[in-house]
Formats: structure tokens, C-alpha cells, sequence
């Protein structure tokens, strides 16, 4: 084992999370690897083991299953492992009407964005308040700043990620515990594949940032104790702004920027 306290991490197979898995093992910390591809990342934890002499403990789980959570948490009590970071990174989008939506997967997006991370947070805050010493990163998103139509269930979900960690900040205050929200805009991880939404106003032909960079910057950013921070310029200012319009404007807002670009190959077909 190393001399640090463990980092644990979800979404680690790939994305955000991988990058974060990266970061954290240059700094010496042991890892714990949560995410439903184990094979993904066992490939990971040989390669990070073998350039950082740490120990990776794989824990292959999708957090969209009720009390996956924690099914967690135990296993971390039977290994005796402390969890000095939390990463809460795994999360994803549904790109539909609210109306139109599939019931299967707007129930599993709530049980990964929302009610995991809220219970492996709760699992493990209180042990690092206790030892004076911890670290929680939640990803959170720009989208928490507004009402999104045609993803409402997302942008609510990290609405709530941003609300709950900037309470935890101010109930951890002089602790030595520190949460942070991190929002980041679109980021090229494969998370808008997953969503079908590549052709929205919103990402496409849009150059994005890579999930390194946003990582990176996260990383930083955590390590300074800030309560929440939001990726690049561009975005700073969308968040702002959005602070100064009326909420039902806000919403309309983001409902033209997440419409379907038409591509020419898309008229010729009609």
C-alpha cells in the first residue's frame, strides 16, 4: 500500500473518471475503481499499478441497480480500506422528451446522478469529518444552472449534485473536509453517443473539451477547497447570465440550444 489514503472513484472505466483515476495515482494514492465494466478496468489497474507502485482495488457495479451503493460501501468495510477522495464521476444523460422518455432509463439516470452519489457520499463523509482529513468531488455540470428541456431529468439531477455539495461545504467548514462541484460544459468523453444527442446545437461542430483537460482542471480546482467551479470562459459567462434571466427564459434558452441541427446529407434525404 502507499503512504496516502485511498481515492475512490466512480465512472473509472472511462471519461472523467479514468482521467481522475490517472491523476490521483501520480499523487501517490491508492485507488478504488468503481464502474459496470470490470474488464475496462483492470487494464487500467495493472498499468497504474505497475508506473506508480500503488494498489487499485477493481469493484466492477452499476450504480443504476437499487442499493448498489451500497453494495459498495460493504465491500470496502470487509477490506478495511479507508477512503480518503471521493470521486463521484459516474452519471449520464437522456435525451427525449420528459413525456417521450423510456421510464427504464430516466429511473436508472435518477439512481446514478442522484441516489448513489448521495449514498457513497453519506457512507463516507462522516469518517473523514471524523479524521479531520478528506476530499469529496462531485461532477456536477453547467447544466445545473438552468432548466434543460428535452433533458429535464439531467440538468434536475445536477441541479441537485451542485445544491447538495455547496451544503455539504458549508456543513464540513473547518472540518479539514472540503466538497466540491465541479461544472464543466459538453466534454468529449462518448457521453453524448450514449445520449443520441450529437447532432444537437448544443455540441455539434462545436470544438469541446477533452475529458484530460476537464479533469485536470477539476483536480486543481479540489485541491484548492473551492465549493464549485464551472470549466472555461465560454461557460463561466453561460452561467452567469443565466442568473440574470427569468427561469421560464432560461428554459426556453436551453431547449433552442439542445435542438437537432439539420445536416445537408439530411435535406437531400427527404
Amino acid at each position: 500500500m502507499s503512504g496516502r489514503g485511498a481515492a475512490l472513484v466512480t465512472g473509472a472505466s472511462s471519461g472523467i473518471g479514468l482521467e481522475f483515476t490517472r491523476l490521483l495515482a501520480r499523487d501517490g494514492h491508492d485507488l478504488v475503481m468503481v464502474a459496470r465494466s470490470g474488464a475496462a478496468m483492470e487494464e487500467t489497474a495493472q498499468e497504474l499499478e505497475e508506473r506508480h507502485g500503488i494498489t487499485v482495488t477493481v469493484l466492477p457495479k452499476d450504480l443504476a441497480r437499487p442499493n448498489a451503493a451500497h453494495d459498495v460501501l460493504d465491500n470496502l468495510a470487509q477490506r478495511h480500506l479507508t477512503i480518503d477522495v471521493l470521486v463521484n464521476s459516474a452519471g449520464f444523460n437522456q435525451f427525449a422528451r420528459f413525456v417521450e422518455s423510456d421510464d427504464d432509463v430516466m429511473t436508472d439516470l435518477l439512481q446514478v446522478n442522484i441516489v448513489a452519489l448521495t449514498q457513497l457520499t453519506r457512507g463516507l463523509l462522516p469518517s473523514m469529518v471524523l479524521r479531520r482529513h478528506g476530499m469529496v468531488i462531485n461532477l456536477s455540470s453547467n447544466a445545473a444552472f438552468q432548466p434543460g428541456p428535452q433533458m429535464a431529468c439531467y440538468y434536475a439531477s445536477k441541479a441537485y449534485v451542485l445544491n447538495l455539495s455547496l451544503a455539504l461545504t458549508e456543513e464540513v467548514r473547518g472540518t479539514g473536509v472540503t466538497v466540491t462541484a465541479l461544472c464543466p460544459g459538453p466534454t468529449a468523453t462518448g457521453f453524448q453517443a450514449r445520449a443520441e444527442m450529437e447532432d444537437s446545437r448544443l455540441v455539434s461542430g462545436r470544438e469541446i473539451a477533452t475529458a484530460a483537460e476537464v479533469a485536470a482542471w477539476g483536480y486543481e480546482v479540489a485541491k484548492r477547497g473551492r465549493p464549485f467551479a464551472v470549466h472555461g470562459a465560454r461557460w463561466q459567462g453561460f452561467a452567469f447570465a443565466t442568473r440574470l434571466l427569468p427561469r421560464s427564459a432560461a428554459a426556453r434558452m436551453a431547449l433552442r440550444a439542445q435542438e437537432r441541427v439539420e445536416h445537408p446529407e439530411d435535406r437531400r434525404r427527404r
